[in-house]
């Protein structure tokens, strides 16, 4: 969803709060696209596109309000980036001010939340996966209980 920011000092404010949160230098992004050719999340959903998330905020003083939740945290965009922006930094900023501004987490990420709290796996194990780490030799994955308790 695109939440237009109210005007160009919103903006600033928003780049001010993004830099107290730790988040790397946007202004510095040039728009390249080598974040996004990096991003896995990318590679399986097309509408998840860091360039456009950084390039909405330094160019259109728009929002991306629920893409942050979408990253994987790999680095891989932290690696590629050839101005040093450091695009993971931004996206985690994002994360902490939508929560600090009250938005609600996605009901992906909660279930993800309640999956580690249960399991210790941010993913539920399938029968697929199982049978082919059986194929593979692999050891089954135990989790002990009093593992999940600590």
């Amino acid at each position: 969803m695109l939440k237009r920011l109210g005007s160009e000092r919103e903006r600033w404010d928003l780049i001010s709060r993004l830099r107290e949160k730790g988040a790397g230098d946007l202004l510095k992004c040039i728009q390249c696209g080598s974040c996004t050719s990096a991003c896995i999340v990318n590679a399986v959903d097309e509408e998840f596109n860091p360039r456009r998330m950084i390039g909405l905020i330094i160019r259109f003083n728009k929002l991306l309000d629920h893409d942050p939740w979408l990253c994987s945290t790999c680095s891989l965009c932290v690696e590629r980036c050839p101005q040093s922006v450091n695009p993971l930094s931004i996206i985690v900023a994002l994360r902490i001010i939508g929560y600090e501004d009250g938005n609600k987490l996605p009901d992906k990420v909660v279930e993800m939340i309640e999956q580690v709290k249960k399991t210790g796996f941010a993913f539920p194990l399938n029968q697929e996966a199982r049978d082919k780490r059986m194929l593979l030799g692999l050891p089954e994955f135990r989790i002990s209980e009093e593992g999940l308790n600590e």
